[in-house]
């Protein structure tokens, strides 16, 4: 069998092994459509290796992602979202930027040859690049609640102190990820709840607004859903209130909430299923 090499940044190429050897076949399939799925996750095994080969059990501590996301994420059985992406590049010490152009570029072609018809979800699956940057602000402290279930972990005791008038305008319900809101997102409160689940407030100085958003690390996504909602302490059920359900996910996060006031309170709370069976993550988190 004829043997042929592939660079991770540059494409396949005749010569000297850079990223590794594919066969006839699989180099036919990458000239024709530029990469792979299998391919991609060969080139982040080969990072792993360049990385004194982390254990998952490590991975998953810096990064708050599950083993078996992770494990699915070497395998090649799917593509791995963006923030998947992004953790492992990142824990393995290179600047995830081309990886996730790279990892994008694989997922619009999926999504055109499988002729998609379906709106897409403010979900950590499916994403783009800018909602990878989003969800990644949390990544450090997603990774250290997985540790301690019964620890609060607050980042800001308070939300941007100044005059209370947004740099940048934006509405209640608009997506953080497609606004420029997601510049200077920042977790501001976050505390681990039932199952090693994370429940978080991101928040943005410029906009005065902020989304809130729940992950889970059970693995159990499959066939399960997400549920997170964000509002002000002030109205938990009025018109502001923004919540997001997702189905087969590891985590969501809503749309944005426009504080009203400087005074008044944002508050997240959430809930994932575990065989249809509803797991409430407890008491609002506010700030």
């Amino acid at each position: 069998m004829r043997w042929y090499t592939y660079d991770v940044l540059g494409g396949a190429h005749r010569g000297r092994s850079i990223g590794g050897q594919v066969s006839e076949s699989e180099y036919a399939d990458i000239e024709a459509n530029g990469d792979s799925v299998q391919q991609f996750a060969r080139d982040l095994g080969r990072l792993r290796l360049q990385a004194d080969n982390p254990t998952l059990a490590r991975l998953q501590a810096e990064t708050g992602i599950s083993r078996t996301v992770l494990s699915e994420a070497f395998n090649g059985a799917k593509l791995p979202t963006a923030r998947t992406v992004d953790g492992i590049v990142r824990a393995c010490g290179e600047d995830p930027g081309p990886w996730l152009d790279r990892r994008d570029t694989l997922a619009t072609r999926r999504e055109t040859s499988n002729v998609e018809t379906t709106a897409p979800r403010a979900s950590t699956t499916g994403i783009s690049r800018r909602a990878a940057v989003l969800l990644a602000a949390g990544t450090f402290l997603a990774g250290v609640a997985g540790s301690a279930v019964t620890t609060t972990l607050v980042v800001s005791n308070a939300l941007a102190a100044g005059p209370g008038s947004p740099q940048i305008t934006v509405e209640t319900g608009e997506d953080p990820a497609a606004t420029a809101c997601v510049e200077d997102a920042r977790v501001a409160t976050g505390d681990t709840r039932a199952d090693n689940s994370l429940l978080e407030i991101v928040w943005s100085d410029k906009c005065q607004a902020g989304w809130g958003r729940v992950t889970r690390y059970d693995g159990l996504a499959q066939g399960n859903t997400v549920t997170i909602a964000i509002y002000p302490e002030t109205s938990p059920d009025g018109p502001s209130r923004q919540e997001a359900t997702e189905h087969d996910v590891q985590g969501a996060y809503t749309t944005l909430v426009v504080r009203p006031s400087p005074d008044t309170l944002l508050c997240a709370e959430g809930s994932f299923t575990v065989d249809g069976e509803r797991i409430d993550l407890g008491d609002p988190l506010c700030i």
